[in-house]
């Protein structure tokens, strides 16, 4: 009887063990399964994070990368700015003085007879012209202007005034103010310095 309770025990026992075993095996083959698909899982999101960073990462580095061009371009622009500026001052300012030296010589007086002759051949008869002329004009050649003058017009048909922003040359202007014909030195250096901005802006670019 006790032989035959032993062997029930243990045949119990052995069938509890297998059954234990059996369910570890499963649990066992569960949970690696689990952690394995969990491991892809944390690898996958791993190299999508990876690939999401370094996509970040570039297109940081191409923003400030042309954040940097541009800036670059920008700071280039604003010097050839200041270098035209800074050329055209001094090239202008060396033209003036030149200016200045050509209205005391004879080849200012031709110039300034031809000036005052162009003008008036814009005018009619019955017009009334009023004339500016330069100050230092109107006291150093105020002769020459008025025999031009009335080689082609009457007295009463004109006013001479001086202007002191006129460097020489002549302005005339209708009295209904219709008409306006700018010959002066002034304008002539003004058409200059645009001449003279083309320029450097060309020169300058095939520097660059």
């Amino acid at each position: 009887m006790l032989n035959s309770l032993e062997d029930k025990i243990s045949l119990f026992t052995k069938v509890i063990i297998e059954r234990i075993e059996l369910d570890f095996q499963k649990k066992r083959k569960k949970l690696l399964k689990y952690y394995e698909n969990r491991k892809v899982t944390i690898i996958k999101d791993n190299e999508e994070r990876k690939k999401a960073a370094i996509a970040s990462a570039t297109k940081e580095a191409k923003t400030k990368k042309q954040q940097m061009i541009l800036s670059a371009r920008s700071a280039m622009h604003l010097e050839v700015l200041k270098k035209k500026r800074e050329f055209t001052e001094r090239i202008m300012e060396e033209v003036k003085k030149k200016t200045r030296t050509f209205t005391g010589t004879a080849e200012y007086i031709e110039f300034l007879k031809e000036a005052i002759k162009q003008v008036l051949s814009m005018f009619s008869d019955d017009q009334f012209v009023n004339f500016n002329f330069s100050r230092d004009d109107i006291k150093n050649n105020q002769k020459v202007i008025l025999s031009s003058i009335k080689s082609f017009r009457d007295e009463d048909t004109y006013k001479i005034e001086a202007d002191n922003s006129l460097m020489g040359g002549v302005f005339a202007k209708s009295s209904d103010g219709r008409l306006e014909i700018d010959f002066t030195v002034n304008s002539i250096i003004e058409d200059s310095k645009k001449l003279i901005g083309e320029f450097l802006s060309s020169w300058l670019n095939e520097e660059r």
